[in-house]
């Protein structure tokens, strides 16, 4: 993983990169799109300024267009000679600034830098020369979070994506935290030129954590629920022999592992355009039921018939006719009018066709060749992250982990996970339980300043480890 990070360190940015904007806690992901504006902190402004740049590199906002800076000079920019002893004979007042908050705004719509006003504002500042030095930086670092638009370019990784999931919306992610995150890859041993099964409704953050830990080198089967969504997994933006080593597989056909000639999308396919035979039989058996059943109303029943269809003949002619005048007519006026854009649409729906027709194809052989993967029953591990119930997910896959592998099984409570222990362990050939959770609390490290954070994350989730030790003999 050291070299992967060498080359996307060196590699210069282009358009249609992913990166990731930071500006301290705040952090989105990005497409790079040439003349495209984007929102971020209240900001508006285009990337273009970022193409040709390596990740890591700061930029400042100027007039909606990201100029580079230098990070160090920033720093160094505010610093005063003149220090106080205490704070004790300081006091909040709105009468310490001399500015008001309409001159501050005037110098913003003048086009005044950041790093101006914030010297304006300590130049007009009663009691900043008698603060102390500690006061006076936490003093310039709100001001500068406030007054400067300065944002730094990062690439999109697992670690990243995790923070800002928690932070913005951790339902996307089934609060998954960093530690916890940390955690299952670690019990699953997640390591190059394995083949691990994940069921992952977290927006592919886990899938690409273990495709990040792969590096390119083993499989990776991703059982998904509906319509494949992973937004994560397509922001951490990897090359294409990572993604080659990854295959979907729809969690609601394990069943037909077995099965390894029949995908489900043919198998629906023929059912809608053949027609099934146990269908056809049960509707026949229903219709002699019903015949035996109802032979005196059939009398009546054959008379009343009779009139609506001589009734529904007669509307469907009356609308036969309508429909060849309006057919005619629409006919004549296209014909004047539009003739080759007919003829364009067509050969766009052929297209439309063809390429979802390939697309289906190429997705059938890809769940082929998991169907045949799984049959190895050989798997590395099983990691399960989802917001289901994990019992009947896990004991659908056990059949398919080699023995002596890992089954990492995560959960934001943790009675589902009480309960799939008491099913796992009355299988059987399953040993070296463990349920846990983890506490974290944050520190800041400063000089004369470590201390926790004053605000934390309540819970991180409830993980379950076990170890496969022997297929159990019925």
């Amino acid at each position: 993983m050291a070299c992967a990070e060498n080359i996307s360190s060196t590699k210069l940015l282009s358009e249609n990169d992913q990166v990731i904007l930071k500006k301290g806690k705040c952090c989105q992901v990005f497409q790079i799109k040439k003349k495209r504006f984007v929102w971020l902190d209240k900001v508006k402004f285009t990337l273009d300024g970022v193409i040709g740049h390596r990740y890591g590199t700061t930029f400042r906002v100027t007039n909606g267009e990201m100029v580079k800076v230098n990070k160090k000079e920033l720093d160094e920019a505010f610093q005063s000679t003149e220090q106080g002893k205490d704070n004790r004979g300081l006091h909040d007042l709105d009468s310490n600034q001399k500015l008001s908050r309409d001159d501050i705004e005037l110098m913003k719509k003048t086009g005044m830098e950041g790093e101006k006003i914030i010297d304006q504002l300590i130049e007009n500042s009663t009691t900043f020369k008698d603060k102390t030095e500690y006061a006076q930086e936490k003093w310039i670092k709100k001001k500068k979070k406030k007054h400067l638009q300065i944002f730094t370019v990062l690439k999109p990784t697992a670690r990243l994506l995790c923070e800002m999931y928690h932070g913005k919306a951790p339902q996307k992610i089934c609060h998954i935290r960093i530690d916890t995150l940390a955690q299952i890859l670690t019990y699953s041993n997640v390591r190059a030129n394995c083949n691990m099964a994940v069921v992952d409704t977290t927006n592919g953050l886990v899938v690409g954590a273990v495709l990040e830990r792969l590096g390119g080198h083993g499989k990776v089967i991703h059982f998904h629920t509906g319509e494949m969504t992973r937004p994560a997994l397509e922001a951490m933006d990897f090359p294409q022999h990572f993604l080659e080593n990854l295959y979907s597989f729809p969690l609601n056909q394990t069943n037909q592992i077995e099965n390894p000639d029949s995908p489900y999308d043919e198998q629906s396919e023929s059912r809608n355009k053949n027609g099934s035979k146990p269908d056809q039989t049960q509707n026949d058996c229903a219709k002699e039921t019903e015949n035996k059943n109802k032979n005196e109303t059939e009398s009546m029943d054959q008379t009343e018939n009779e009139v609506k269809t001589e009734n529904d003949e007669t509307k469907e002619k009356d609308c036969a006719d309508l429909s060849k005048s309006t057919d005619t007519v629409a006919t004549k006026e296209t014909g004047k009018t539009t003739g080759k854009p007919e003829g364009n649409q067509g050969k766009r729906k052929h297209r439309d066709r063809e390429t979802r027709e390939h697309s289906r194809n190429l997705r059938n052989k890809r769940i082929r060749e998991a169907k045949q993967l799984l049959l190895q029953k050989n798997m590395d591990g099983l990691i399960v992250a989802c917001k289901y119930h994990p019992t009947p997910i896990v004991l659908a896959l056990l059949d398919y982990i080699a023995p002596c592998r890992p089954i990492v099984l995560y959960s934001q409570h943790k009675e589902p996970l009480m309960d799939c222990y008491a099913f796992m362990r009355e299988r059987g050939g399953i040993v070296n339980f463990r349920l846990t959770e983890t506490w974290l609390r944050e520190y800041q490290v400063l000089p004369m300043r470590t201390h926790p954070h004053i605000g934390m994350s309540g819970g991180g989730g409830y993980l379950l480890t076990a170890l496969t030790l022997m297929k159990p003999t019925s």
